[in-house]
């Protein structure tokens, strides 16, 4: 069992190190958006120095982060691997719709190299942002599952951050996209899919 927790506190501090930064340099993209297309694909660049200052800070305080443990019960591990096996698969068909360059958010650092559109199928026609779900679920998960007050933390922290940062987004793609993503929007939750789909209007011959 301590082998067990132990390689969870890695799994947990290692998908801290390469996620919890991801937010906080969109944050920086989304409301410049217009200047950072000057850039192109170097406005990456700037993802470097928030990956390091994030992943270095959690590597320096990574025994912080597990120091304070709450209690765990057999429903807190059984939550917990649910949710991170929703993560994974809610991954598997994000990964099914979309490709690398779009993922990484190309489109909207370089949309004349990069054209985009707006993906209604698979996942993404029972909610507009899975990946950002499949982050949310995956730290939660592994918050229950290490019992760690510091994992519980940065998964707060993570899910705020993507309230924040998710209508930033959007106010772009309705710059890019005008209608057609208003009707998405309109028809489509954000993170927490209907349980019955809307039903859209026949199309007019």
């Amino acid at each position: 069992m301590d082998s067990l927790a132990r390689a969870l506190d890695v799994i947990a501090l290692l998908y801290a190190t390469l996620f919890f930064p991801a937010p906080f340099f969109w944050l920086i993209i989304h409301p410049a958006v217009r200047f950072w297309r000057k850039y192109r694909s170097r406005a990456y660049w700037v993802a470097v120095p928030v990956w390091v200052a994030f992943g270095g800070a959690l590597w320096v305080f990574r025994q912080g982060l597990f120091a304070d443990r709450l209690q765990r019960s057999a429903w807190s591990w059984i939550l917990g691997a649910l949710l991170v096996a929703a993560g994974l698969w809610v991954n598997r068909h994000v990964h099914r719709e979309f490709s690398l360059k779009r993922l990484i958010g190309l489109p909207e650092l370089d949309p004349g190299r990069n054209p985009g559109g707006v993906v209604r199928s698979g996942i993404y026609s029972r909610v507009r942002h899975p990946r950002y779900l499949q982050f949310m679920l995956t730290f939660v998960g592994l918050a229950l599952l290490t019992g760690a007050v510091g994992i519980f933390l940065l998964a707060i922290v993570t899910i705020l951050m993507y309230l924040i940062v998710v209508p930033l987004e959007e106010r772009e793609l309705r710059t890019r996209y005008g209608g057609e993503h208003e009707t998405y929007a309109e028809e489509v939750p954000r993170f927490l899919p209907r349980l019955r789909r809307k039903n859209r209007p026949p199309i007019s011959p």
